[in-house]
């Protein structure tokens, strides 16, 4: 409880500094990537496969050239639906064209009395969200026509919000004489994004309290004609004939959309089966004159005809994931197909895609904080890789198209800040072994162990080492006379003096015994030089202990002090002792029992440093000592040399 209480600001840190970085990357994917990435998913995944029922006549360059200067009269329309419709036996057509003004009396004359002939042709409207976009002549004569002749039947289930949001302000209308002849019309109104990219289609426009249909939702219902409407908040469902479908739908502050599946071509420019507009003109006229039309009339038997242009002067060019320069008509036979066939793509509502994302976030970073970092590091990897494996190859072409760069993007993010946080804390925590070290054991050793933390093995070995013991003599009379805030001053000037003296030499202080130091050369770090270096570490230390009874002399504020030194060598076994819940690193065995008894010993030969026969075995060569005398360390042991350590050669 005390580290949860201790770490509770870290934790709290990190998740606000979490939050704020997921939800900048989150508003960075969706204004920059989010797009980009669907874009190229849905063209990589589109299929080939269109409906070959739909046929396009293209108002092409060719044609242009062929027939004259745009704008063409308006009976060269009548030429191409009359041949469409009368000849070659289509079974609908829709124009992907507004007609909205008049041109040549006599043309429009004949273009009137000839187009009102026709049953088949479904021509186009506009509408606009500005009232003031569509100013028209006849406003109120214009609106009869239009609402008591192409408005339909829908049920309406959304939330008022999201009708009001849906709502038209305006309408293009078309000429009365145009209304007056046809029985269907559809807008031709293309939605693109903020990024000018058409992706999505409106089925059904709501002007002044009715609703229109769109081009492709016109088709449907003329082929359809009992076809009834029902609007959900992410559905609509057409029901025809006793067979009910739902589109997927979503709604926002701009209106109800589907996104359209995209079909992309196969060994040609564009996916539909295309036929310039002159070529059908010209055969009308062949056949008029009792001429070999150029086309075969089979080619638009019981087909649906979208006739629109495709030339780049006329400039109805817009922009899909396919291409950035898609003329329009194949995006209206495109989302004909898509409600002839319900093939429009899915996409997951942001409460889905939040829960992804949380997902994520909670098992990547339980992947990081509890697992080795190669382990987590290999899974999050496997996990974005899968993830876009997953929606490349799975839900893409089957129609349905999460966010697939966002979870990505998370993932990164979470091993930026999960591992970011574990390299600061492991830095945080290294520094504080630093400074528990520092406490312990020489700058030198510190730097080795947490250079190569292999080269040590705190869980017990047997090892090569020597003790060393320093014991101040009578301090308990020393303590007994003085007041305990005097003792305390005394044991830490002599403690801050003797440590840097211990760890110059490479000694591990292991513990205190009150005013006693056991020293350790030799581990945790192997070293081969630790008896040379104890015996060194002790006439130091018994140099700088005379010092300071000079200057506390002089200061006449503290005793007089004696100590005592003991070192042996030999093996001894080294490592964590004690249990599960509390231990600490010792050394155990004879060698360090002798240690302690030597230092003991030098009140009884009245001197100050001893060693063991051993220990001057290994470092006769460098020192001058006397041997004192041959002691039996324990009962039961064999006697031993030892040695009063005097000076170095």
């Amino acid at each position: 409880m005390n580290f949860y209480k201790k770490n509770l600001k870290k934790y709290i840190a990190l998740s606000i500094f979490s939050l704020i970085f997921f939800w900048s990357a989150y508003a960075f994917c969706n204004n920059f990537f989010v797009n980009i990435v669907y874009d190229s998913l849905v063209k990589i995944t589109s299929p080939n496969k269109t409906s070959k029922d739909i046929v396009i006549v293209a108002i092409d360059d060719s044609s242009i050239n062929k027939i004259g200067r745009w704008p063409w009269k308006r009976t060269y329309y009548t030429d191409i639906f009359e041949y469409l419709e009368n000849i070659a036996g289509a079974k609908t057509i829709a124009f992907d064209s507004v007609l909205v003004s008049y041109g040549n009396k006599q043309d429009d004359n004949e273009f009137f009395k000839r187009f009102s002939g026709l049953k088949s042709v479904i021509p186009g409207i506009f509408f606009s969200k500005d009232r003031a976009h569509f100013l028209n002549k006849n406003e109120d004569e214009l609106h009869r026509v239009f609402s008591g002749k192409f408005s339909v039947e829908v049920k309406d289930n959304r939330s008022s919000r999201l009708i009001e949001a849906s709502e038209y302000a305006s309408s293009s209308f078309s000429l009365k004489e145009v209304m007056g002849s046809v029985e269907k019309m559809g807008s031709v109104l293309s939605h693109p994004d903020k990024d000018g990219i058409i992706r999505k289609a409106e089925h059904l426009f709501y002007y002044k309290d009715k609703y229109y249909p769109s081009l492709a939702l016109a088709v449907f219902k003329q082929l359809n004609t009992d076809a009834e409407f029902t609007l959900q908040d992410e559905f609509i469902t057409i029901t025809s004939e006793g067979k009910t479908f739902s589109a997927p739908m979503y709604s926002g502050n701009d209106g109800s959309f589907s996104y359209i599946r995209w079909y992309k071509p196969k060994d040609k420019a564009y996916p539909y089966r295309t036929i310039s507009a002159w070529k059908v003109i010209q055969s009308y006229k062949n056949i008029k004159q009792g001429e070999k039309p150029l086309l075969d009339e089979s080619v638009f038997k019981d087909k649906i005809i979208v006739l629109g242009a495709t030339s780049t002067a006329i400039k109805d060019i817009k922009s899909t994931p396919l291409k950035f320069d898609y003329p329009g008509v194949y995006i209206q036979a495109t989302v004909i197909d898509n409600v002839l066939n319900n093939e429009f793509i899915t996409r997951p509502s942001k409460l889905y895609e939040v829960l992804i994302l949380l997902s994520i976030v909670i098992a990547g970073f339980w992947a990081i904080f509890s697992l080795p970092p190669i382990y987590s590091s290999v899974s999050l990897t496997f996990l974005a890789v899968g993830y876009l494996y997953i929606c490349l190859f799975f839900l893409y072409p089957k129609s349905f198209a999460p966010d697939a760069v966002t979870p990505i993007v998370f993932i990164a993010c979470i091993m930026l800040i999960g591992y970011g946080y574990k390299y600061f804390i492991e830095d945080a925590r290294k520094q504080k072994t630093r400074n528990l070290f520092a406490k312990y054991v020489s700058k030198d050793i510190m730097e080795e162990i947490l250079r190569d933390p292999d080269k040590i093995k705190l869980d017990g070995k047997r090892a090569d080492i020597s003790i060393l013991f320093v014991d101040i003599r009578n301090f308990t009379h020393i303590s007994e006379i003085l007041d305990p805030e005097k003792v305390g001053e005394l044991l830490n000037e002599y403690f801050s003096e003797l440590i840097p003296i211990i760890f110059k030499y490479k000694g591990t202080v292991n513990k205190f015994i009150g005013d006693a130091v056991m020293v350790i050369f030799g581990a945790p770090v192997e070293n081969p030089d630790h008896p040379q270096n104890a015996v060194k570490c002790a006439l130091e230390i018994l140099k700088k202990v005379n010092d300071l009874r000079i200057k506390w002399v002089l200061e006449d504020e503290k005793p007089d002090i004696e100590i005592g030194i003991g070192i042996s060598s030999g093996e001894a076994f080294v490592g964590n002792v004690g249990s599960e819940e509390r231990f600490e690193y010792s050394a155990i065995g004879s060698t360090v029992n002798i240690a302690n008894r030597l230092e003991t010993f030098n009140k009884l030969y009245k001197t100050s440093i001893l060693i063991s026969g051993e220990t001057y075995e290994r470092v006769n060569d460098m020192v001058i000592a006397d041997e004192i005398d041959s002691v039996q360390v324990t009962q039961n042991s064999e006697p031993i040399k030892i040695f009063e350590l005097k000076a170095l050669k």
